[in-house]
């Protein structure tokens, strides 16, 4: 499918129809995986070999496999790329290697990319109850399930999924692919040529293929895999590992603006035991398939004021739950979720009584209103803070749990900010028009008058920026439910990223815009850009959640509602932008502070040319005109410590003159 995707785009863009103009691509950089490994960057130390059995789920969405049963994270845990899988969270092999970026080597050509290798396992004795060897006759099977493509990128026909198991002290010759890149190298293999791998034995494997041709086969979303091992004299040694790995490839590049992420595969519920047999596809398991839904009807995120402005409208009435039973017998189960603030106490509690849960063999997710479908009587009480998180946990507790307990919780957490927001911050693909001039427009509605101060967008970073094209940044007012008048436009704006923890960059108009009845019928208004090549911008694109009904493009003629589910990953920032109590003038040269906002709070601060005397100080104000730092110059400062917020950064020289003074957002 990628090989036909550059003659795809020339049927759209020769075509001019309105259906042409959306495009869908793949990620080159995974935000959270770059964030994660920019906090993460010890070493992985080795691990004791583990003992049978060998289990896991990956129902944390910690990022980044767990240490104490993998040795090397180049898979991405989440629960974003699956779709209904087993359990909540999933591993994700894909084009991406573990700093969250695309393999320098990746070529459209099939190369090598992720693996996920288990540590050494005791493969050759067990210990409970008592001490003894493992032989043949210990039945020891291997089971897994897999699903191609998720909410990701189609794997291509000559992609693949592999599964190994390590023979200790073997080499095994591999014939790989015709046309084939290793990673990290830059050669091209031919058919006739092999690869040594050091005991690693193929035991399964699969090609690439859409998930919806997936589904056809047998109408499964995940399909298990049940692999017995067999061969005592290769495996039953203290060093027995097996891994996943995946073959890759890009799109053309001829066109560079689309060369990005692609070829994912997700596997979940790994597991390796004795007394197991070829049909050992039950578990007594009784779990969350999905992670936690959001309790707000509109947003996954806005402004406290515009909340209590209409917080009963801004609730839903209830939520939607997937609960499963992987074993063959029902469970009586109950069900309860409580909503906390900022870690105190929780303020309501539902509960949902008990039920039998059947297999999902027989009847699917729970469809009991209670568990499948509780409601959402209460609202976020209200307040005057400005940021403030509210955590709900849901909770399943069932005999079945005695055997794992790991899915039996999750949570989501809500948080009122000073912006608007559809998406939930991860994008699983690339958003973006493929004609000279065409235009998006993303509504946002208000619950009262407000100031749009900036936009935020999150663009991803394509094979050597090939997106990276300059635009008009729009803003438009409301014309019967489409863009109406364009009330702010400006040319030479361009994605960019942020190279700090934030995903995020912020545009700012010249001024601020002020959001309000007359101007902005039914305080509706639209944000976006006009393009001035016909090359994809590739915006973040969060197919979690669907906003497409506010998502409008257009070329030439009228505005289109888009036809793809998803929600882009644009962000209109509202409020207040003067820092009060202090003077906006700032007659002495600017400094240069970046990254700008800052997550993290570590900054660099560059000082205006021309005047750099040998010893400076450094004061910082908060927005009251307080001064809460106070200290001598240093060109790389630590500011995590200050809370979230606007500051005044002022550098002066030993006079007391003041060399620079500049904003620095910090937004943790």
């Amino acid at each position: 499918m990628k090989r036909l995707l550059p003659f795809a785009i020339l049927i759209i863009l020769l075509s001019g129809t309105i259906y042409g103009q959306e495009v869908i691509t793949g990620l080159q950089v995974n935000p959270q995986v770059k964030k994660k490994a920019l906090q993460e960057k010890s070493v992985r130390t080795p691990v004791n070999p583990l003992s049978l059995p060998f289990f896991d789920d990956f129902y944390r969405p910690s990022v980044f496999p767990d240490q104490s049963l993998w040795s090397d994270s180049d898979a991405f845990i989440s629960n974003d790329y699956a779709v209904n899988p087993p359990t909540v969270g999933v591993a994700t092999l894909d084009a991406i290697n573990n700093l969250g970026r695309l393999y320098e080597n990746a070529s459209e050509f099939p190369y090598m990319a992720d693996y996920l290798t288990s540590q050494p396992i005791r493969l050759d004795s067990v210990f409970s109850p008592v001490p003894r060897k493992l032989t043949r006759a210990d039945s020891i099977y291997f089971s897994f399930y897999y699903q191609p493509q998720g909410y990701g990128n189609v794997p291509a026909k000559s992609d693949s999924l592999v599964l190994e198991f390590l023979a200790p002290g073997e080499t095994t010759t591999l014939i790989v692919p015709a046309d084939t890149i290793i990673s990290g190298g830059d050669t091209l293999i031919n058919p006739a040529d092999t690869i040594v791998l050091e005991g690693w034995v193929k035991a399964w494997s699969t090609a690439g293929l859409s998930l919806d041709d997936f589904y056809s086969e047998d109408s499964s979303w995940f399909r298990q895999v049940i692999v017995p091992v067999t061969d005592s004299a290769r495996y039953y040694t203290k060093e027995f590992r097996f891994r996943f790995r995946n073959y890759a490839s890009l799109s053309s590049s001829i066109l560079p603006d689309w060369q990005s992420n692609g070829d994912q595969w997700n596997i979940d519920y790994v597991y390796l035991n004795t007394g197991r047999g070829i049909n050992d596809t039950l578990h007594r398991d009784v779990a969350f398939a999905a992670k936690a839904p959001q309790m707000l009807s509109h947003y996954t995120s806005m402004p406290y004021n515009q909340y209590r402005a209409n917080f009963i409208e801004e609730m839903r009435d209830s939520i939607d739950l997937k609960i499963t039973n992987l074993d063959g017998v029902a469970y009586n189960a109950s069900y309860r979720y409580e909503v906390s603030r900022d870690y105190q106490p929780p303020f309501k509690e539902y509960v949902g009584g008990n039920y039998f849960i059947a297999p999902f063999t027989e009847s699917g997710y729970v469809n009991h209103q209670p568990f499948a479908k509780p409601p959402v009587d209460f609202q976020f009480p209200i307040g005057t803070q400005e940021r403030v998180y509210f955590t709900t946990t849901h909770i399943i507790n069932t005999e079945a749990s005695l055997g794992r307990r790991e899915n039996d919780t999750i949570r989501n957490v809500q948080l009122f900010a000073n912006y608007l927001s559809y998406d939930d911050g991860t994008a699983e693909a690339g958003y973006g028009l493929s004609s000279v001039s065409a235009q998006l427009a993303y509504r946002f509605v208000l619950n009262s008058p407000d100031s749009l101060i900036a936009i935020q967008m999150y663009f991803n970073q394509t094979l050597k920026d090939g997106n990276v094209n300059d635009f008009y940044l729009n803003v438009w007012n409301d014309y019967f439910g489409e863009p109406g008048e364009l009330i702010y436009s400006k040319y030479g704006y361009e994605p960019a990223y942020e190279d700090s923890l934030n995903q995020y960059f912020t545009y700012k108009p010249d001024s601020v815009i002020q959001i309000e009845p007359g101007r902005f019928p039914n305080l509706t208004f639209y944000v976006g850009w006009e393009q001035v090549t016909s090359d994809n911008l590739n915006l973040g694109f969060d197919k979690n959640s669907d906003a497409s009904s506010n998502i409008f493009y257009r070329n030439f003629g009228g505005w289109n509602q888009s036809l793809y589910k998803g929600a882009l990953m644009i962000r209109p920032v509202l409020g207040k932008e003067k820092v009060v109590g202090i003077p906006d003038e700032i007659n002495p040269g600017r400094l240069s502070i970046y990254p700008n906002p800052t997550g993290s709070g570590r900054v660099i601060i560059d000082l205006p040319d021309g005047n750099k005397p040998a010893v400076m100080n450094t004061a910082v104000y908060n927005s009251t005109g307080i001064r809460v730092i106070n200290k001598p110059y240093s060109r790389e400062e630590d500011f995590s410590h200050l809370p979230s917020g606007v500051y005044i950064v002022q550098v002066s020289d030993p006079s007391g003159s003041m060399t620079g003074r500049t904003k620095l957002l910090i937004n943790h």
